[in-house]
C-alpha cells in the first residue's frame, strides 16, 4: 500500500517516510535510506523522526557487530559492521571497529584500506596514524612505516612510541645510521625509558659496538635491577669481547709482537672472560632453564682457568637440553 501511496502521491514525504520506515523494518536499507531521502527532498517536516530511525537501527547493528566480534565470528561481524556503515557513513566508530575486526581476522589489507579512507578526511589523526603505521609494521612494509611515522613525528615531535617504532623500522631496512639517529633522539627525550635505552643498546649490540652496548643495558639495570635480558646481554657483550682477543691473539702468533705484549692480551681477555661470569650467573637465577647460558657460563669459566666450574656449568646445558626435549617429546604426544 505504502508502494503504491507514493507512486499514486510522489510529493506526499509522510508516504516516502513511512515507506522508509517499513523497508528499515525489513533490514532493507538501501531503499529506507532511498525513501528518506526522497522524503527530506520534499520537506523537513519528517527529519527528525528519519535521523531518530537512522540512529536507532545504526545502534542496533552496531552492537551486534560488536557482539560477534566478541564471539570471535568476525564474517557477521563483518557484515553487520559494513551494514551499519552504509545506513550512517558519519559515524567513525563502525569503521574503527571494523578495522579491528579485520586485524583480528588477520586481515591486515582491508584494515589499512579503511584507515586509509579516514586519514582522507582527517590526514592529522595521531592515533589514525599510529594504528596505520603498526599495520604496515606488521606486514613488514617498512618504507610505510617510515612515511608514516615521519608525519606523525611532523605533528607531535616527541611522540615516544613513533620515535621507537622508526627506529626499529630504519633497523629493519639496514638503515643503520639513520636508525641510530632515530634511537639517540627517542632516548634524549624520554631519559628514564628503559626499554628505549634496551633498544638503543640491542642496536649497539647488533653492530658490535659491545662497549657502549654494555653501557646502555647497566643504564637499564639501573632502573630496573632485575631485568633477565639486560643482565643476560651484558654477559654476551663481555663474551664477545673476550672471544674477539682471543682470536686476535691467535692471529698474531706470528707477529713482531713481544712475549710481554702478548701475555698482555692474554691477561686482558682472561680478566674480560672473568666479567662475564657474574652477569651469566645472576640471569640463571632468574631463568635457569637456558642451556645457550650455562654453555657460555662453561665457557667463561674455562677460560678464565677454572675449569671444573666450567666443565660443571656445561653438564647443566646438556642436562636442560635433554629435559626441555623429553617435555617438547611430552607435549607433541599429548
Amino acid at each position: 500500500m505504502l508502494e503504491q501511496a507514493v507512486v499514486t502521491h510522489p510529493n506526499n514525504p509522510e508516504g516516502h517516510f513511512l515507506l522508509g520506515q517499513a523497508y528499515g523494518d525489513q533490514s532493507r536499507y538501501r531503499e529506507m535510506k532511498k525513501q528518506f531521502g526522497e522524503s527530506l527532498g520534499i520537506s523537513p517536516k519528517f527529519q527528525p523522526a528519519i535521523l531518530q530511525t537512522i540512529e536507532n537501527h545504526w545502534i542496533t547493528l552496531y552492537n551486534k557487530g560488536i557482539k560477534a566480534q566478541n564471539d570471535r565470528n568476525f564474517k557477521l561481524a563483518e557484515n553487520l559492521l559494513k551494514t551499519a556503515i552504509l545506513i550512517d557513513p558519519s559515524k567513525r566508530e563502525a569503521y574503527n571497529t571494523l578495522a579491528a575486526n579485520y586485524i583480528e581476522a588477520n586481515q591486515p589489507r582491508q584494515a589499512l584500506l579503511i584507515y586509509e579512507k579516514l586519514l582522507k578526511e582527517t590526514p592529522d589523526d595521531i592515533n589514525l596514524l599510529i594504528a596505520t603505521g603498526n599495520l604496515f609494521y606488521i606486514q613488514k612494509r617498512f618504507d610505510d612505516v617510515v612515511r608514516v611515522l615521519k608525519k606523525v613525528l611532523e605533528i607531535e615531535p616527541d611522540h615516544r612510541d613513533a620515535m621507537a617504532n622508526l627506529a626499529l623500522s630504519y633497523d629493519s631496512l639496514g638503515k643503520t645510521d639513520e636508525a641510530l639517529t632515530a634511537y639517540q633522539k627517542a632516548v634524549k627525550a624520554n631519559p628514564l625509558d628503559k626499554d628505549l635505552i634496551f633498544l638503543l643498546g640491542v642496536h649497539h649490540y647488533n653492530r658490535s659496538h659491545f662497549t657502549k652496548a654494555i653501557e646502555l643495558f647497566k643504564q637499564v639495570l639501573e632502573l630496573s635491577p632485575g631485568e633477565f635480558e639486560s643482565t643476560s646481554n651484558i654477559g654476551n657483550a663481555y663474551l664477545s669481547i673476550a672471544e674477539d682477543l682471543r682470536t686476535k691473539i691467535k692471529s698474531l702468533a706470528n707477529s713482531t709482537l713481544t712475549a710481554g705484549e702478548i701475555q698482555q692480551l692474554k691477561t686482558e681477555a682472561i680478566l674480560t672472560y672473568m666479567k662475564v661470569i657474574p652477569y651469566f650467573k645472576k640471569a640463571l637465577e632468574m631463568q635457569p632453564h637456558h642451556p645457550t647460558l650455562w654453555i657460555n657460563l662453561g665457557v667463561a669459566y674455562v677460560n678464565s682457568g677454572e675449569n671444573e666450574k666450567g666443565q660443571e656449568a656445561l653438564l647443566k646445558a646438556e642436562e636442560w637440553k635433554l629435559k626441555l626435549g623429553d617435555e617438547s617429546n611430552g607435549q607433541s604426544t599429548q
